[in-house]
């Protein structure tokens, strides 16, 4: 079947990031101080850590929190009842302090794909980060939809995340390829959805046997190939 629509994955794909965690809840310490909360952050760290705990947990049953649920369990552990403006600003902040560094051969590639295919990101992510850094860098231009795990409370490799993207795309599976760095979510998940995958190999991973590139300036050539 003819390949008609190209999914990538966002984080080791398309972009690498970090952020500096004591230096953005530093920031939330401030916010809340400004609000008048007298917290300190030892006890901050403790409710931030159970919550990122309980985040975890859920997402090793497949779901996504967005990062305004994530926050207002913490606050919620120090007897803050948040409001959506302060959940906001704390979103704010999480954006402002993750760093995001697209790889250099990106707005080529997919100004070369968006020719030929429909393109679609789908990231595992509780923020929208992916999203706002596209849309600042003038590269969302090149897509036809971009999904986050948190806009819909299911994370990759459940299949049922892909399978939304090829709705909206208007695809069926046999016509998609999902590019992605890990083997456990965007290759196992891609594969269960029916979808053709690529793995960009940035290190060791487990054993993979089907099409692999080192980055995606790689691609391009390669869907040359399976096409």
């Amino acid at each position: 079947m003819v390949i008609r629509a190209i999914i990538f994955d966002f984080g080791g794909t398309l972009a690498e990031g970090s952020i500096d965690w004591d230096e953005y809840h530093m920031a939330i310490l401030r916010l809340l101080r400004s609000e008048g909360y007298d917290v300190e952050m030892t006890r901050l760290r403790k409710a931030i850590g159970a919550s990122l705990e309980r985040l975890e947990s859920v997402r090793s049953g497949g779901r996504e929190l967005r990062l305004e649920e994530v926050y207002s369990y913490a606050l919620s552990m120090l007897g803050i009842c948040p409001d959506d403006d302060m959940l906001r600003a704390i979103h704010d902040l999480f954006r402002r302090h993750f760093e995001t560094t697209f790889y250099p051969c990106v707005d080529d590639v997919l100004r070369e794909l968006s020719a030929r295919y429909r393109l679609a990101v789908l990231s595992n992510t509780m923020s929208d980060t992916p999203r706002i850094m596209l849309q600042e860098t003038g590269l969302i231009g090149y897509f036809d939809l971009v999904v986050c795990s948190s806009d819909l409370g299911i994370r990759k490799p459940d299949p049922r995340i892909f399978q939304y993207v090829l709705d909206k795309l208007g695809v069926a599976a046999g016509e998609a390829v999902h590019v992605g760095d890990e083997v456990e979510t965007d290759i196992a998940g891609a594969t269960k959805a029916g979808i053709r995958a690529i793995l960009v190999k940035r290190s060791e991973y487990p054993a993979w046997s089907g099409p692999t590139i080192r980055s995606i300036r790689e691609l391009p050539k390669m869907l040359s190939e399976i096409d």
